[in-house]
C-alpha cells in the first residue's frame, strides 16, 4: 500500500511539472487577447466553480470549508493570488522560458524557510547545491541580459518573477501546515475563492467580450490547468514529502524550453522565438540541477 501511494504521488506531482511546463506559453498566446488581471482572474474562477460542482457531485459538501475558514488557507489564497499576477507579469515582460528559469528560486525559497522557521537541517550537499544554482542563475540573467532589447524592462520582468517566487514559497508553507488536518481539494476551493475575490480589481472587463472562440478557448485551458496542476499538487502533498515534490515540479522548466524550440517552427507567428545563446542554456542547466541538490533529501 505504501509503494502504491507513494507511485501515486510522484505521478501527481509529475503531473503538476507538466502542465507548469506547458502554462508559461499558453499565458504569452493569451496576452495576445487578455490582459494579465483578466487572464488569473478568470482562472480562478473557473476554477473555483469547477471544483464547487465537482465537490458537489462527489457528495462532499463544498461549502463546508467556508463555515470555519482557517486563517492559513486566507493567506494562501492571497499569496496564490499575488504569484499568479506577478508571474504573468513577469512573462508579459519577458519571455515564457526567463520566467520559468527565475522562478525556480521558488522551491530553494521553500526549503530556506523549513531552515529558518521549522530549524530543518541545511547540510553541506545542499549548500552547494545553492551555490551552483546562484551560478546557474547568473550565467543564464548574464545571456539574457545580453539578448534583451529593453534592458530596464527585463530587470522589472525578473523583479516580477522573484516576487512571484517568494508568495509562491509562502503558499506552499501555509498548504503544508494544513495538509495533516485537512481535506486538500476543499482548502483548495477556499484559496481559488480567495484569490478571485482579491484580483477582481485587476480585472480589465472589456477584453471578454472582444476575444474570438480561439481566445477563449485557450482561456478554457488555462482554467483547467489551474484546476488540475494544483489538484494534482494537493494530492501528492499527501502521498509524498514536500521535497520530492519540489525536485519534480523544479523539471518543469524543461519542458517549456523545448516547447518554446519547437513551437515557433511549428506554428509560425503564435510565440516569438526565444532570444537564448548557449550560455544561457548551460545556465539553464545548472541552475536547475542546483535546485534539485538543494532541495532533494539527504
Amino acid at each position: 500500500m505504501f509503494r502504491t501511494d507513494y507511485a501515486r504521488g510522484v505521478l501527481f506531482a509529475l503531473t503538476t511539472a507538466v502542465l507548469w511546463g506547458l502554462l508559461p506559453v499558453a499565458m504569452q498566446i493569451a496576452l495576445a487577447d487578455f490582459s494579465p488581471g483578466s487572464i488569473v482572474w478568470f482562472r480562478f474562477t473557473f476554477a473555483f466553480f469547477a471544483l464547487w460542482l465537482f465537490l458537489r457531485v462527489k457528495g462532499r459538501p463544498p461549502e463546508r470549508i467556508f463555515r470555519k475558514p482557517p486563517l492559513f488557507s486566507l493567506l494562501a489564497g492571497l499569496c496564490l493570488s499575488g504569484n499568479y499576477y506577478y508571474f504573468l507579469r513577469g512573462i508579459s515582460a519577458s519571455s515564457p522560458s526567463n520566467a520559468a528559469i527565475l522562478i525556480q528560486t521558488a522551491p530553494v525559497l521553500v526549503v530556506l524557510i523549513g531552515v529558518a522557521v521549522f530549524r530543518e537541517r541545511f547540510s553541506r550537499p545542499q549548500a552547494g547545491g545553492l551555490a551552483i544554482a546562484a551560478i546557474g542563475f547568473f550565467l543564464f540573467f548574464r545571456d539574457q541580459h545580453a539578448h534583451a532589447l529593453d534592458v530596464n524592462l527585463y530587470n522589472t520582468a525578473n523583479g516580477y518573477v522573484l516576487i512571484a517566487g517568494v508568495l509562491w514559497a509562502a503558499y506552499m508553507t501555509f498548504q503544508k501546515s494544513l495538509a495533516p488536518d485537512h481535506e486538500a481539494q476543499q482548502l483548495n476551493l477556499l484559496v481559488y475563492g480567495v484569490a478571485s475575490l482579491v484580483l477582481l480589481s485587476a480585472v480589465s472587463w472589456n477584453d471578454y467580450p472582444k476575444a474570438e472562440w480561439g481566445a477563449w478557448a485557450l482561456m478554457l485551458f488555462l482554467g483547467m490547468n489551474t484546476l488540475l496542476a494544483y489538484g494534482f499538487l494537493a494530492e501528492a502533498i499527501k502521498h509524498i514529502p514536500l521535497w520530492l515534490i519540489s525536485v519534480i515540479v523544479t523539471l518543469n522548466p524543461f519542458i517549456t524550453l523545448v516547447v518554446m524550440k519547437l513551437l515557433p517552427l511549428v506554428l509560425p507567428g503564435v510565440v516569438e522565438p526565444e532570444r537564448i545563446g548557449a550560455l544561457g542554456y548551460l545556465g539553464a542547466a545548472t541552475a536547475i540541477g542546483g535546485v534539485v541538490l538543494v532541495i532533494r533529501k539527504r
